[in-house]
């Protein structure tokens, strides 16, 4: 009996590879008629981002993946805000994501783009956590601080410690950076790495 040969072996496969990855992006698009994106992973138990690859044609979570920057970050938090039984972990990582993407710039240009102004998150709380970041960051990089940053309105009338453990609040009161603190916002820095 003949070996099969290897190269067809191949094209075999990555026809096949292809065709049940254009199905599952057809069978995604179908369910996100009836469904949001970040309900849909939900339900299936991967990444929001992962659904949104997967619909723009990408390949795998390894695939290059838009970059999140300020705005976007804040619409995330708003739909997060929004979503029923979503926790303030799951949306202080969404933040330490966008610190990691802003870190991961290296021209000054793409820097400012990434901390443009973003529309409100809905709650005080998060849009002052976000000025506060973005000043930090801003800061850290050697750029000027965005001016929308000290806006009356990106600073909390009252102490806010995001997060779900109180007796950590006070670590959280010492350690917070001062972008943070001055806008009486408490958070360990720690929470804003992304691992």
């Amino acid at each position: 009996m003949p070996t099969p040969n290897p190269i067809s072996s191949v094209k075999a496969a990555l026809e096949h590879e292809t065709h049940a990855r254009d199905e599952v992006r057809r069978q995604l698009s179908i369910a996100r008629g009836n469904m949001s994106q970040r309900a849909l992973a939900a339900q299936l138990g991967i990444s929001q981002p992962a659904i949104a690859q997967r619909l723009a044609g990408y390949e795998s979570d390894y695939e290059t993946r838009a970059l999140e920057t300020l705005p976007s970050l804040a619409d995330n938090i708003r739909q997060s805000l929004a979503a029923k039984g979503e926790s303030l972990s799951t949306r202080l990582r969404l933040v330490a994501q966008g610190m990691s993407d802003f870190r991961s710039l290296t021209r000054p240009h793409d820097q400012r783009f990434f901390l443009r102004e973003p529309s409100s998150t809905g709650d005080p709380r998060w849009d002052a956590l976000l000025a506060g970041v973005a000043a930090r960051e801003a800061r850290q990089a050697g750029l000027p601080i965005p001016r929308w940053t000290m806006a009356p309105t990106k600073f909390c009338d009252r102490a806010w410690f995001p997060t779900e453990t109180p007796s950590l609040r006070a670590m959280a009161f010492a350690a917070s950076p001062a972008d943070l603190a001055i806008r009486n916002v408490y958070l360990d820095p720690a929470e804003l790495e992304s691992v």
